[in-house]
C-alpha cells in the first residue's frame, strides 16, 4: 500500500510542472493608480492553471490586483466590461521600479488548451498603478513552449477603451502546464507495471 501511495504522488507530480513566462521589466511609461493593460494569451496543447503574477510597480507600499479574463482576444473588447469576467483578486508590496513585485492571488484559475484568453489587469496603488513599456511591434510577443503573450494595451480607467496602444505588460505569469489526459494514462500504466513487478518478485 505504502508503494501505491508513492507511486499515485509520483504520477501526479509529474502530471503537474510548474513554470513561469516573463515580458519584460524595463518601464518607460505608467498608468493611473487602478488602470489597467490589456493583453492576449494563447495557450498550446495543454490547460493551464494560472497561480500567480509578478508586476512591475513603481512603489514599496501594498498594492490591490484584480485579474479579468474573456475567451478570444481582448481587442475591441476593452471598452466595456461585457463578456469579462473577474476570475481573481491579490494583493502584493512593491519592489520598486523595473524589479517584479510579487502578486498572491485570491485563487488560481485555468486557462482552456488550444485558446486564445483575453487578460485585463487592474493594479490600485499610490501614487501611480501599473509600470508599462510602449509597444515597438519588436517587444510585444514573449512565448514558450506552453503558451505565447500578444501586448497590449492600456487605460487609466477600467474599460474605458484601452486608449493607450501598443503598451507591453511588464511582469510574469506563473502556471502549472497539465499534460493531455493520454500522458496520464500512461503515467498511470506504468505505475500500475511497477507495483505488479512487485507483487511478482515477492
Amino acid at each position: 500500500m505504502k508503494n501505491l501511495v508513492f507511486l499515485t504522488l509520483a504520477v501526479c507530480a509529474a502530471g503537474s510542472a510548474s513554470a513561469d513566462l516573463t515580458t519584460l521589466y524595463g518601464s518607460n511609461n505608467n498608468g493611473a493608480s487602478g488602470g489597467m493593460v490589456y493583453f492576449d494569451a494563447v495557450v498550446n496543447a495543454n490547460a493551464l492553471t494560472v497561480t500567480g503574477f509578478d508586476t512591475n510597480y513603481n512603489g514599496t507600499d501594498a498594492f490591490t490586483y484584480e485579474v479579468w479574463t474573456r475567451p478570444g482576444t481582448f481587442v475591441g473588447n476593452a471598452g466595456s466590461s461585457a463578456g469579462w469576467t473577474m476570475v481573481a483578486t491579490g494583493t502584493g508590496i512593491g519592489a520598486g521600479d523595473d524589479l517584479a513585485s510579487s502578486v498572491t492571488l485570491s485563487n488560481s484559475f485555468v486557462l482552456g488548451a488550444s485558446a486564445t484568453t483575453g487578460f485585463a489587469l487592474r493594479l490600485t496603488g499610490s501614487p501611480v498603478g501599473h509600470e508599462y513599456t510602449n509597444g515597438t511591434g519588436s517587444n510585444q510577443t514573449y512565448s514558450n513552449a506552453d503558451l505565447t503573450l500578444n501586448l497590449g494595451a492600456a487605460d487609466n480607467t477600467p474599460f474605458a477603451g484601452a486608449g493607450f496602444s501598443p503598451r507591453v505588460w511588464n511582469g510574469t505569469i506563473k502556471y502549472s502546464a497539465v499534460p493531455e489526459p493520454a500522458t496520464f494514462a500512461v503515467l498511470g500504466l506504468g505505475a500500475l507495471a511497477l507495483i505488479r513487478r512487485r507483487r511478482t518478485v515477492k
